[in-house]
């Protein structure tokens, strides 16, 4: 397992230290510590990394001092998230993303303790730092997010010069969250369009206009919560991240139809305790999150763990859900194979999101 801490200073060179003209080469995969290129299965990009710090209380009191010595500090960001599950699933996984600043080195040890392969180019911005408050009386997790700074203006081409690097050496990409300031807009779309050229699975944890971008280059899965899913298709701006609203999942499921019949494209939708809703064999399907303590998918004594840390269970849902699809050589969402199979791998996503909520930490499952 490795870091790539290159910069890439020079124009002519790859942000990780190979020359464009040597891109997908084997003297770039050195670097990153790979001692077998090819088993790379998949790509996580994300382009707003975190160093996210989780704090354990018995109690919380706003407006007064509150201590604890129950804390940690990881690396995070939904990228960071994603990968870190699918390794501890046993998938190969790379991370793509950047970071700057003072915290740089500290993001990439934090990356590289917990075995994940990073490669990210010197953005010149500072790393954030995000906070996760628990208030373990009342069973709440609270969310302090800092915005990203912008990058400098060259991290853009580097990141499109390692991305090139490595697509022709992985089988999915997957693109998750909010891209930091100072990249262009069509980013992200020029991602699905080359990966999707290259005959590559794609799938897509993002919203807003990047979303909207992606869709006419046909990304194959799309997976987002119902609230970003109405904000970015309804023009909808719930107050949380859970939608009960009636008329709001009707209209979910009309336009659950229109983008699959326009953009050939499957629809994943989480809300938190609620069902799942998707799409398959043209309707709109839900799946209940069952309760942990009869689900015969939870190994063990697992199921009577008692929810600690909600950050990054889309994340981990993503990871679960894309384990579960490459176990049977990512069939084309269009395919009988896929059909049958999309069930079980959203109850595997269910899974995998539980075992990610009983743990303290962010983004992991044990």
């Amino acid at each position: 397992m490795g870091v790539s801490r290159a910069r890439g200073n020079s124009h002519s060179e790859c942000p990780l230290g190979g020359k464009h003209d040597l891109v997908g080469s084997d003297p770039f995969f050195p670097r990153i510590g790979l001692s077998d290129a090819e088993s790379l299965m998949v790509l996580v990009v994300c382009l707003n990394p975190t160093l996210q710090k989780t704090l354990l209380f018995s109690s919380l009191r706003e407006g007064e001092v509150n201590r604890t010595s129950n804390y940690y500090l990881d690396a995070s960001g939904k990228g960071v998230n994603v990968a870190r599950i699918l390794g501890q699933l046993g998938v190969p996984a790379v991370h793509l993303t950047h970071a700057g600043g003072v915290f740089r080195e500290l993001f990439l040890t934090l990356a590289e303790k917990d075995g994940l392969q990073v490669l990210a180019p010197d953005s010149g911005s500072d790393v954030r730092f995000c906070t996760t408050l628990l208030n373990l009386n009342k069973g709440t997790t609270t969310e302090l997010v800092e915005e990203a700074r912008p990058v400098e203006p060259a991290t853009e081409k580097e990141v499109r010069g390692a991305f090139q690097a490595l697509l022709g050496r992985v089988q999915c990409l997957v693109i998750s969250g909010t891209r930091a300031p100072g990249y262009r807009d069509t980013l992200y779309a020029d991602f699905v369009r080359d990966a999707k050229e290259a005959g590559k699975r794609v799938v897509l944890d993002i919203r807003g206009l990047d979303l909207l971008s992606c869709l006419p280059f046909r990304p194959d899965v799309v997976k987002t919560n119902l609230a970003e899913f109405a904000g970015t298709f309804q023009e909808v701006s719930p107050g949380g991240e859970q939608i009960r609203d009636q008329w709001v999942l009707q209209r979910v499921g009309e336009e659950f139809q229109r983008l699959a019949r326009k953009y050939g494209v499957v629809f994943i939708i989480t809300n938190g305790k609620e069902d799942t809703l998707y799409y398959n064999k043209g309707q709109v399907m839900r799946m209940p999150v069952k309760s942990k303590a009869s689900d015969e998918n939870i190994p063990g004594e697992e199921h009577t763990l008692p929810v600690l840390n909600t950050t990054g269970c889309g994340d981990a849902f993503l990871a679960g859900f894309l384990k579960a699809w490459r176990e049977e050589g990512f069939p084309e969402p269009s395919s009988l194979a896929f059909q049958a199979g999309i069930e079980k791998y959203i109850r595997e996503a269910h899974r995998v999101a539980y075992l990610n909520a009983v743990n303290v930490r962010p983004g992991r499952i044990f």
